[in-house]
């Protein structure tokens, strides 16, 4: 038992990971807007747009594999706080009190939606049990 929770830790760790680097996305994307049209920032920035989701495809398809789809597609609004976070620290955004209220919205939700037990989950648990 131990072992399975260790294995949906390590997948927890890689989905956050992986949405941390999705998030850096809307940071190169938003450099790259800021940048002479067809300039080398621009095709730089836009080259890490590509790299970012790349990566993050595949790492997402490996997350799937361990954990539920409705736990880690509801994982993904995290991905707004960092970009709240991206926005104050690299473009100076000023955060409001909104924002803050929504960004702990979104955190509720997570933590409901993550330590809820899926319907497998509670079937093995009543076999066991």
């Amino acid at each position: 038992m131990l072992n399975e929770g260790s294995g949906k830790i390590k997948y927890y760790i890689l989905m956050h990971a992986a949405l941390l680097l999705l998030s850096f996305s809307g940071v190169f994307a938003k450099l790259a807007a800021g940048s002479e049209w067809y300039s080398f920032h621009w095709f730089f920035y836009y080259g890490l747009v590509f790299v970012v989701l790349g990566i993050y495809a595949l790492a997402w398809q490996r997350i799937l594999k361990g954990l539920p789809l409705t736990v880690a597609f509801s994982n993904k609004a995290i991905t707004l706080f960092w970009g709240m976070v991206w926005g104050a620290i690299i473009f100076s955004e000023h955060i409001s009190l909104r924002m803050i209220i929504g960004a702990a919205v979104i955190f509720t939700g997570i933590i409901i939606i993550s330590t809820e037990e899926t319907p497998e989950e509670e079937r093995k648990e009543a076999r066991n049990g």
